[in-house]
This record gives C-alpha cells, structure tokens and sequence, in this order.
C-alpha cells in the first residue's frame, strides 16, 4: 500500500477561496451579506481565541461577524434572550 500525501494547507486555502467565492455570489444575488454572530459568556480564554479565528476566517470570506461578549453572571433568561433577538 503506497501513502498519499496530503497539504491540508493548500487544500484549506482552495476551501477558504471558494467559500469567499460563494459569499460574494449569494452577497450579489440577494443583497444580503451572511453575518455570523458569536456570543461569549465569561472570560475562558480558549473560547476567546476560537471566537477570534471565527471572526477571521468570516471577514477573510467577507462576511460580517459580529462578538457579543456577556459576563459570567449573565442569567439563562438573559442569554437566551440574546439568542432570540439575534435570531
């Protein structure tokens, strides 16, 4: 059995273009630009920097991306709330 090499790289960067390709086209035939909202409830830093490369990747594609940052105390009513609103 011979081994493929893969470059998951350049693959992700074909992934990335295309996706971009497809928001400007979808962008151009509705006039609605997709828009991905993130809400971060509390300080874990491992989610702040998940949500910052999602906020990358979208403006990268050309999407919007909006972060809504909620302290630790916020309440489930408050959240979901939030939620609904942005939905």
């Amino acid at each position: 059995m011979t081994a493929t090499v893969i470059d998951g790289k350049a693959i992700g960067l074909r992934m990335r273009e295309g996706i971009a390709e497809d928001v400007a086209k979808f962008t151009q035939r509705t006039g609605v630009r997709p828009h991905l909202a993130a809400v971060l409830v509390g300080d874990d830093p491992a989610s702040a920097v998940y949500v910052k490369t999602k906020h990358q990747a979208c403006e990268r594609a050309g999407m919007l991306s909006t972060v809504h940052r909620l302290p630790a105390t916020t309440t489930e009513s408050e959240l979901l709330e939030l939620v609904g609103r942005l939905n």
